[in-house]
C-alpha cells in the first residue's frame, strides 16, 4: 500500500508543525519515524490515519484520498496503534475487546474467534484472553492493543510508541514478528525512540525535523543506535522499606515472595523484570494501593498502621499514564499546585522550576493545555510536578518510557542531581535502560516472583 502526502501544512497555537510537507512511502515496506520528543510523530500518523479533516493538502492511500473514506473502510486500509493503549479498549478482556472490534468491521461471525485468538497467540498473549484488562501492566497492554491492529488485517500498520512500555525481549520478538506481516503485503511506520532492534528489519527511517521529514541513511542511522554497556551496581544492606513474609498476589496467581528484603537505599534504584511478572503491583502495595500478605515497614513502622494522611506525605508514585496524575487545565496551573504542596518550596523558587522547564524543553509551553501535550511531554512535565512536592521517596513507573535519547539523557541527569542533594530517594521501573543505567546505584531484579539485587548487567 502506497502513501502519498501532497503540500500538507498544519499549525497548532500558531505555531507551525509541518510547513509543505511532501512525503511517499513505498509500497510493503517497513519504516521507521524518528525525531525529538513534540516534534510531531505522533500529528504525523493521525495525519496519514485521517485525524485531521480540515488538513491543508492530501494524504492519499492507494491513489485514493483517506478523507473521502468511510469510517468502516478506513479500518481495512489503516490500521492505528495510539501511544496510550487505554484510548483503545472498550470492552472488560482482551478477547471480548477483539471480538467487539471484528464485529465493528463486519467480520463473519464465524471468522471472528479463529481470527482473535490468531491475533493473540502472534503477540504471545494467549493466555491473557480473558483476564481484565484493567488488571494487566502497560507492556501486556501495549500486546494487547498491537493484537487488535493484526487481526484487522489492515494493509496499512501505524504504530505509536508501541514498545515503550515492553521489556526487552518481548519487544524484539514481536518485532520479528511484525517484519514477517510485509510478506503478506502490509505497509509498516513505526514512531519510536528506542531504535534497537530495527537496525535488520527496516526498510527505510523517516526523519523529522524543522517542520518537514527526510531519509536517514543506514549508516546515519546505525551510528544512532546505542552499543551495549557493561554496568556494575552498588551492594546494600539498608533500604527505607523492609519487606518481610511479603507475599504478592494478583488474579490468583502468586507474583512475588519474599522471606525478608530491604528495599529504597539512598540514591536511585532500577527496578527491571518482564512484563506482567508484578513491578507495578509491587509499587502499588508500597503505596497501599493494593493488599498483601505479610508485612512492610516504612522506617520500621507497620505501613498499614501508618494513616494514608501522613503516609502520602512520605511516599509518592508517578503513574504509567501522565494524564491520571494531572488535576489542573495548563502547564502553569500545574505547577503552582505542585508548589503549593512542596515540601522543599525554598528550593523551588520560581527561577529554579524556569530552570528545569527550559532543561526539559518545556518553558515555551507554560500556558498549554497539558491534555494536548505529546506524550514525551506529558511525561516530563509529571516528573517535574512530583519533583516539586518532593515526598522523601517516589516510586516512578515507566517515567522515561516514550522519550527521546536527549531528554532521557536530561531526565537522568535531574533524577542524580536531586538524589545527590539527599531530597529524594528514588525506584525506578524501566525497560530503556542505555542512558538511565550511568545514574543508577542499585539494580533490584524480578524474576519466577522472587526480589533480588543484581551487582552488574
Amino acid at each position: 500500500m502506497i502513501v502519498t502526502l501532497e503540500h500538507i501544512n498544519l499549525s497548532y497555537d500558531k505555531t507551525k508543525i509541518f510547513n509543505d510537507l511532501t512525503l511517499s512511502i513505498p509500497e510493503n515496506s517497513f519504516n521507521l519515524l524518528i525525531g525529538p520528543s513534540g516534534i510531531g510523530k505522533s500529528t504525523l500518523l493521525k495525519i496519514i490515519a485521517g485525524l485531521f479533516p480540515q488538513l491543508k493538502g492530501t494524504v492519499l492511500v492507494d491513489n485514493t484520498a483517506i478523507s473521502q473514506l468511510p469510517a468502516n473502510q478506513r479500518a481495512q486500509h489503516v490500521g492505528f496503534l495510539f501511544q496510550d493503549p487505554d484510548t483503545q479498549f472498550a470492552m472488560p478482556t482482551p478477547f471480548e475487546e477483539l471480538t467487539f472490534t471484528l464485529e465493528n468491521l463486519q467480520i463473519p461471525a464465524d471468522e471472528i474467534a479463529k481470527r482473535a485468538t490468531a491475533a493473540l497467540e502472534f503477540v504471545g498473549i494467549k493466555q491473557l484472553a480473558d483476564q481484565q484488562i484493567a488488571t494487566l501492566s502497560g507492556g501486556e497492554k501495549q500486546k494487547v492493543a498491537l493484537a487488535i491492529i493484526v487481526a484487522m488485517k489492515s494493509k496499512l500498520l501505524l504504530l505509536d510508541e508501541p514498545f515503550a512500555n515492553v521489556d526487552i525481549i518481548a519487544r524484539q520478538e514481536i518485532l520479528k514478528k511484525i517484519k514477517t506481516l510485509q510478506a503478506d503485503g502490509v505497509t509498516i511506520l513505526v514512531a519510536d525512540h528506542d531504535f534497537s532492534g530495527y537496525q535488520d528489519i527496516v526498510n527505510n527511517v523517516w526523519e523529522i525535523q524543522h517542520q518537514t521529514i527526510s531519509t536517514l541513511e543506514h549508516d546515519q542511522f546505525m551510528q544512532r543506535i546505542s552499543k551495549p554497556q557493561h554496568h556494575i551496581f552498588k551492594t546494600t544492606n539498608e533500604g527505607i522499606f523492609e519487606l518481610t513474609h511479603f507475599k504478592l498476589s494478583a488474579e490468583k496467581r502468586t507474583l512475588i515472595t519474599v522471606p525478608q528484603l530491604l528495599i529504597g537505599a539512598p540514591g536511585i534504584t532500577l527496578l527491571t523484570g518482564a512484563n506482567g511478572s508484578g513491578k507495578s503491583t509491587l509499587f502499588n502495595a508500597l503505596t497501599k494501593l493494593k493488599s498483601f500478605d505479610g508485612q512492610i515497614t516504612y522506617q520500621s513502622k507497620n505501613i498499614q498502621k501508618l494513616k494514608v494522611a501522613q503516609y502520602v506525605q512520605k511516599v509518592a508514585l508517578l503513574f504509567q499514564s501522565p494524564e491520571r496524575q494531572f488535576l489542573r487545565m495548563t502547564v502553569d496551573e500545574e505547577l503552582a499546585l505542585s508548589y503549593q504542596h512542596s515540601q522543599h518550596q525554598s528550593f523551588w523558587s520560581s527561577k529554579v522550576i524556569d530552570h528545569y522547564l527550559t532543561r526539559l524543553n518545556l518553558n515555551h509551553l507554560r500556558q498549554h493545555i497539558v491534555y494536548q501535550l505529546s506524550g514525551g511531554q506529558k511525561k516530563k512535565l509529571q516528573l517535574l510536578l512530583m519533583l516539586i512536592v518532593g515526598t522523601p521517596v517516589l516510586l516512578l513507573d515507566e517515567p522515561i518510557a516514550g522519550l527521546d535519547v536527549a531528554s532521557v539523557r536530561v531526565v537522568s541527569e535531574i533524577l542524580q542531581e536531586i538524589s545527590a542533594q539527599g531530597k529524594q530517594r528514588f525506584i525506578i521501573i524501566s525497560h530503556q535502560l542505555d542512558a538511565l543505567l550511568p545514574v543508577i546505584n542499585y539494580h533490584l531484579h524480578l524474576d519466577h516472583q522472587t526480589l533480588y539485587y543484581q551487582e552488574q548487567l
